[in-house]
Order: structure tokens, then C-alpha cells, then sequence
């Protein structure tokens, strides 16, 4: 039996897949998520608390279900589900692999790099697969308008679900509230590329352009929202 997929256009094209994972892969790396010998780097600033990363040194069975994510059937799967083609996975895992979020901890709301620093491909698509198994404690991720006035998609985290959507300047996304009780908020992060430059999408030709992490406050986030007005104010913008 096929996966059910519930499929979102607005505010960004986004596709939601739960049991992704076929076989034991999903629990094996669960179950050997900190093994290995590969190094977190922390990543840990104004908009991120309590958040780390890693892509190498990671377990076998970490490291099979990464591949699996990376495989060409996978890319395939992926052009067929999104239309956008051809698609290839990064082999230097740049900002994806492994991450956690763990208690208190928080991600910002942001649009992510479009280009891969080094080879210039265009980042068309990221997939988020969640190796969670308590709902409810936070770390739902959001997905907010292009102005960034509203949150339109709450996806809660759940042991073994994909969350793939497109990569743009304004595909802004996040989980800006804190977990509350979980221990962590664990998660397998693969960035698919297309060797264009610019991305073919329904509307025509996306040109974006994003060299880093774009943050952005929300509403609501009072203080951040100040700093960034004095920032710009000082850079004369």
C-alpha cells in the first residue's frame, strides 16, 4: 500500500509523506542516532537555541538511511512528486545530514541558501524526515507566508514522516517554538539540486537568489523585529 501524501500549495509548494522510510531503517537510526565519531557543531545564535548538527562520522545505520534519502530511485521518486527535474542529492551534505533540537531549544523562522556554495547548483527541494516518538512536545514545524504576516501550515514532527518542500528566497519556515518536555527534537536533513541555475516552476522561472540563511522575525517577536529595523537603519537600507 502506497503512503498516504497530503500535498499543500500555499504558502509553498509542500508535501507531507508518513511510514517514508521502508523496513527497519527508520528505527535503526533512531535507535543509533548519537553513535559514531563524527563531531556536532553547535549552532547556537539569535535564532536558534540549543540546535547541532552533523554529516560525517555518522553510525551504519544512520548513514543507510541518509543514503537511501540520497539515492537516485529517491531523486526519481522526487521529480515525480514535485515536477521538478532532474534532480540530484549533495554529496558534501552542506547544512544537511543529522540535526537536533533539544529541550528549550528553538529554530527561527527562515528561507534557506538557493545556490550550493561551491559547485553554484540551485537547491530546488529539502526533506525533512522526523525521528520523533513524543508527540506533542513541541517542535512542530510552521510554514509562513512570503511577507512573513502569517503562519499558514502547522506540521507536527512524527516518528518516520517526510516533510519535503520547494527551495526558495521566500519559503519561510521554522520551528520558532521551544520544545517543552522532549528530550530532543531529532531529524535526517537531504537538500536536492538541479544543475540549472534557475528553477522551471508553474509560474515561470525562479530567479531567487539567497547566498545564506535568511532569518526573519515573527509578528510577535517584538525585540527581533526592533533589532532588525536598527541594523538596516545603521547599514543605511
Amino acid at each position: 500500500m502506497s503512503p498516504a501524501i497530503t500535498q499543500y500549495t500555499q504558502p509553498f509548494p509542500a508535501w507531507v509523506i508518513d511510514d517514508f522510510l521502508p523496513d527497519d531503517l527508520a528505527p535503526a537510526a533512531d535507535a543509533h542516532f548519537f553513535d559514531g565519531d563524527g563531531p556536532w557543531i553547535e549552532r547556537h545564535h539569535l535564532y536558534s537555541r540549543h540546535k547541532a548538527t552533523r554529516t560525517q562520522g555518522l553510525h551504519p545505520a544512520v548513514e543507510a538511511a541518509l543514503r537511501y534519502l540520497e539515492s537516485p530511485i529517491l531523486c526519481a521518486t522526487m521529480e515525480r512528486l514535485t515536477g521538478l527535474r532532474p534532480l540530484h542529492a549533495d554529496p558534501d551534505r552542506f547544512g544537511g545530514g543529522q540535526h537536533v533540537t533539544r529541550v528549550h531549544g528553538r529554530l527561527g523562522v527562515h528561507a534557506d541558501f538557493t545556490h550550493h556554495p561551491r559547485t553554484g547548483a540551485r537547491r530546488a527541494l529539502n526533506l525533512l524526515l522526523y525521528l520523533n516518538r513524543q508527540p506533542g512536545a513541541g517542535g512542530a514545524l510552521e510554514l509562513w507566508s512570503p511577507d512573513m504576516r502569517r503562519r499558514e501550515v502547522v506540521i507536527a514532527p512524527v516518528f518516520n514522516r517526510a516533510v519535503i518542500f520547494a527551495t526558495s528566497a521566500t519559503s519561510y519556515h521554522g520551528h520558532p517554538e521551544p520544545l517543552r518536555w522532549a528530550r530532543e527534537r531529532r531529524s535526517l536533513a537531504v537538500y536536492y539540486y538541479s544543475n540549472d541555475c534557475c528553477l522551471k516552476t508553474d509560474t515561470g522561472w525562479d530567479t531567487s537568489y539567497l547566498r545564506t540563511t535568511d532569518y526573519r522575525p515573527r509578528p510577535q517577536d517584538w525585540a527581533l523585529r526592533l533589532r532588525r529595523r536598527l541594523r538596516r537603519l545603521v547599514k543605511g537600507r
